[in-house]
């Protein structure tokens, strides 16, 4: 007869189920009987003894609960931990991932509207066949190039043994600036013309003087050499606020309203025995001086020239005066120096206006510039005359420069304010000094241009080089 397998899982006898620790052997308890599980385990490792017989009987059934798995048994399984804390820095990840794309954003919304243009210009070489012609400031007709004058002056000195006592008598000198509130025309001061001090010191000018006339309420006024009547220490000084001229006195208001002031002392008066040096050495401390009082008025050229002025070193009138030596220690004699230097001043954009007639560069006065190139200097036709006042200045240009047309950037903001992107290089060719233009309009997704004309940044780059 057929053993009943069901019978041994469920006896039908029973009714009440047997407490799971004390179960009869034939029923299924939560935890493996230890022999039948020995003797399997026995069997598959290949112990000794029989193998159980295969049957229902022999079915192992672990507890039924959901395992869990922690930091130990993920060791003891060798899977990776999982931490909590990875879902929080995915979490602050993305927060800072957001925000620098919101920054992105805001930096691309927010910059400006930027326009870059490059500016017309031509290329200009001269030579000694270019000929120019200034006139004084105070004669010269509107629309004709002038001038003004800059006096400056220098002194320098060398040390050297002292040979000898001379006896001398030198007179002081120095400038003085004359002014003319008379009358709108000049006037003209014949050489040897008296100046005298609040204390009855007299100085003369040592050649005529044209002082220029007043312009409106404006006097005419020229700086000029003076030279003591007599020699001696006394004549050495101050700054004096008002000279006077005693040749006018018999004619009352031109005696009031043509003065001279000066703003320096006056120096090198001197009279009586003093250190002397040996004339050959004399001379060659004078040689030396006045290459090294040249080289600072040739400085005192070039920064003379700038953005409203041109002047050339070329063009400048210099005068030495041999200062009275000065006695130093250890028998040694101080041997000095002075120059003077008469520089013209052009205006710059009137100059450059005349610089581009003379090569037919059309453009208006005013709306280009003169830059300067490899040597670029003037010289004068023929001698300088006497008096810069009064004469007309002829001179010569040599080398390379570069004719620059100006931009404002201000009206090319204004003009490009509010409109469409379309309307850009329309409105670019309204302006004849641009020669190239790029606009970049700010945020991209927009083609018009910002109706604030400060939202608009214009630069103006360096012209192309000419190819």
């Amino acid at each position: 007869m057929a053993k009943d397998y069901f019978q041994d899982i469920m006896p039908p006898s029973s009714s009440n189920p047997v407490p799971r620790s004390s179960a009869p052997s034939g029923e299924i308890t939560d935890k493996p009987r230890s022999t039948p599980m020995s003797e399997s385990n026995a069997a598959r490792l290949g112990g000794g003894g029989d193998p159980p017989e295969k049957s229902i009987r022999n079915i192992q059934i672990t507890p039924g609960r959901r395992p869990r798995i922690g930091a130990e048994d993920t060791r003891e399984s060798g899977m990776p931990p999982v931490r909590r804390e990875t879902s929080r820095y995915i979490l602050w990840g993305g927060v800072v991932l957001a925000l620098l794309v919101l920054g992105v954003i805001a930096l691309i919304a927010f910059r400006p509207t930027k326009v870059t243009v490059l500016p017309r210009s031509h290329s200009v070489l001269l030579d000694e066949t270019a000929r120019f012609i200034a006139y004084p400031a105070g004669e010269a007709a509107a629309g004709i190039l002038s001038y003004t004058v800059e006096v400056s002056t220098f002194e320098d000195s060398e040390i050297m043994p002292a040979q000898g006592i001379e006896r001398v008598e030198d007179r002081a000198s120095g400038t003085i600036t004359v002014y003319n509130e008379y009358s709108s025309a000049p006037v003209k001061l014949l050489k040897n013309t008296r100046f005298e001090t609040p204390q009855g010191l007299i100085f003369k000018v040592p050649a005529e003087v044209v002082v220029p006339g007043k312009k409106g309420a404006v006097a005419g006024q020229i700086s000029v050499t003076v030279i003591a009547d007599k020699a001696g220490e006394q004549y050495n000084v101050a700054p004096v606020e008002k000279f006077t001229l005693p040749g006018l006195r018999s004619t009352p208001s031109m005696y009031a309203k043509v003065y001279a002031r000066s703003t320096s002392a006056m120096t090198g008066g001197f009279a009586g025995e003093r250190p002397a040096a040996s004339p050959a050495a004399l001379e060659a401390a004078q040689t030396k001086i006045r290459n090294s009082l040249e080289g600072k008025a040739r400085a005192a050229a070039t920064e003379n020239t700038d953005e409203t002025t041109f002047a050339f070193f070329g063009l400048a009138r210099i005068t030495f005066e041999n200062l009275p030596p000065t006695t130093e220690k250890d028998n040694k004699v101080r041997i000095r120096t002075r120059a003077r230097m008469e520089l013209p001043l052009f205006p710059a954009d009137r100059f450059a206006y005349v610089i581009g007639e003379s090569v037919s560069a059309e453009a208006e006065s005013g709306a280009i510039v003169l830059v300067p190139g490899q040597g670029f200097s003037a010289q004068p036709v023929g001698t300088l005359g006497d008096n810069f006042a009064t004469s007309p200045l002829n001179f010569t240009l040599r080398g390379t420069a570069r004719l620059v047309w100006k931009i404002d950037a201000g009206e090319l903001a204004k003009a490009l304010a509010g409109r469409d992107e379309a309307a850009f290089q329309t409105i670019v060719e309204d302006f004849p000094g641009i020669e190239e233009a790029h606009a970049r309009i700010e945020p991209f997704w927009k083609n018009t241009f910002p109706t604030d004309p400060s939202d608009i940044k214009v630069k103006v780059g360096e012209p192309r080089p000419d190819s």
